[in-house]
């Protein structure tokens, strides 16, 4: 077995929804959000805006 118990398998399988709001996953990014939900990185600034210059 991959996994050593039910409950670690389980755990592979969870989402955690960071956001609260109504279909947020659908939403246009933000980089005020996407700080607030996680730590911020130049990957994260990258995400949203799309660009090197920008970011």
């Amino acid at each position: 077995s991959v996994f050593s118990s039910s409950e670690r398998a389980h755990q592979v399988l969870r989402i955690r929804k960071c956001a609260n709001s109504f279909l947020e996953e659908l939403r246009h990014s933000s980089l005020e959000r996407e700080c607030i939900e996680e730590i911020c990185d130049f990957e994260e600034a990258k995400e949203i805006f799309q660009n090197v210059d920008d970011t």
